[in-house]
Formats: structure tokens, sequence, C-alpha cells
């Protein structure tokens, strides 16, 4: 006979993070796609925008994931070495972009930006709850 269990806190916050991503892909493919009505400048800006968010956390919660549930000194070590290098990894794509990217709408970019930073407060406090 199986008993139900309840999932560890380690694993409701893991499936939590993995919704938050799919909800920060699906808003900003959804932006894009809105701004396509602005022209393509708009969209790919925005685009860039949210990757420069998106790529950093996806970072953060791989590195962080993997040490949910170990002891809680290498759990912060982890935790506070991925929040630094997704920080860091934030500041150089923003300055890529901005070099290497021609043209750019900036206004645009940092919607993206902002967009998928709240999209992923909002998608883990649902989750989360």
């Amino acid at each position: 006979m199986q008993m139900n269990q309840q999932p560890t806190y380690a694993a409701r916050t893991a499936r939590a993070l993995v919704v938050a991503l799919r909800i920060q892909t699906l808003v900003a493919i959804l932006l894009a796609m809105g701004l396509l009505l602005l022209g393509p400048v708009a969209a790919y800006s925005s685009i860039c925008g949210s990757l420069v968010v998106y790529l950093p956390g996806l970072l953060f919660t791989l590195l962080v994931v993997r040490k949910m549930g170990d002891d809680s000194a290498s759990f912060l070590g982890t935790a506070a070495v991925a929040e630094f290098g997704k920080l860091l990894l934030t500041g150089v794509l923003c300055a890529l972009v901005f070099i290497w990217v021609k043209p750019l709408a900036p206004m645009w970019f940092f919607v993206g930006m902002l967009t998928v930073l709240i999209t992923s407060w909002i998608g883990l406090a649902r989750a989360i709850r």
C-alpha cells in the first residue's frame, strides 16, 4: 500500500522555480509578439532585455536547485556565489547588448527586462503558495 507523501520543501521550491521560468518564457514571447506591431526593432530589443534577465536567472536556478536539501552552509554558500554570478552576468550581458546590437530601442530593452523580472516575482509567489 502506498502512502500519500507530501513533497519536501526542496522539491516544492524546485518545482516553483521551474514554473516561474516557464511563465517568464511565455511572457517574454508574448511581449515580443505584441511589439512586432510597432516594428521588428522594438520586438528584438524586448527579447534582448528579456534574455538579459532570463539567462542569469536560469543559471542561478540550475546552481541553487542542485544544493537544495543539503546542509545549510553548503546551500547558503552556493546561493551567495550564484547570486553574485547572476548580477555579474546581467551586467555583462547588458553591456554586450548595448555594444553589439544595432539598432536597439533602449526603452523596449528595459521594458523586456522589467517585464521578465516582475514576472519572475509573480510566478514564484503564485507557485510557492
